[in-house]
């Protein structure tokens, strides 16, 4: 009786005999220290492209914003400098309306008198979207610029202007960059590029 309460003495000293057994404890901090921190160079190479995505972002919102269209004060601008333009289109009712569709593009409506199957006809309208483009040019400076033009809904010109580029004429002289194509150009109808020259592009 003695011998068994002396061996439960001892088991319980002993820890039932599971001592043994017990594996060493080893504290959390050290073990993320050890295996889990992430190196320095990932964390450098997360930062910069996390800087990237904030400024293409804010680039894309910078576009997008400069490319809405414009108030009313620009609007009526734009009217009063067309108005004011020496081929007195707006007078002679070649131009009936002039709109901001964007910040750097224009819709014209030509009137439907004019006939883009007659080359007289189509070289009005051609200088009349030219002499537009000197408008937008003075009121949207430093962007690329755009014209549709139509006739009671038909598209009938598309004029695009380059102002980081420029064209050589034919004597070397440098002129803006200004392609425009009138519906029933014989080189090909709206496909067809006409420029202010003959010259190729800088």
């Amino acid at each position: 009786m003695s011998n068994s309460r002396g061996t439960d003495r001892e088991q319980r000293k002993a820890g039932l005999g599971f001592a043994h057994l017990s594996m060493n404890e080893v504290s959390p901090s050290a073990r993320v220290a050890g295996e889990e921190a992430p190196p320095q160079r990932s964390r450098a190479g997360l930062l910069v492209v996390l800087v990237l995505i904030a400024v293409a972002i804010v680039a894309f919102g910078v576009r997008l914003i400069s490319n809405v269209a414009p108030g009313g004060d620009a609007q009526a601008s734009l009217q009063r400098a067309i108005e004011a333009l020496p081929g007195g289109y707006w007078q002679k009712g070649v131009i009936l309306q002039a709109q901001y569709l964007t910040g750097q593009t224009v819709r014209l409506e030509f009137s439907p008198r004019l006939n883009t199957a007659n080359d007289p006809d189509r070289e009005v309208i051609r200088r009349a979207t030219r002499d537009v483009f000197g408008v937008l040019r003075k009121e949207r400076p430093d962007r690329d610029l755009y014209i549709d033009g139509f006739q009671e809904g038909e598209q009938v010109v598309r004029g695009e202007y380059r102002y980081k580029s420029s064209l050589v004429g034919p004597a070397g002289e440098q002129v803006p960059d200004m392609v425009i194509r009138v519906k029933g150009d014989p080189e090909g109808g709206m496909g067809g590029a006409y420029g202010e020259s003959a010259g190729q592009r800088r």
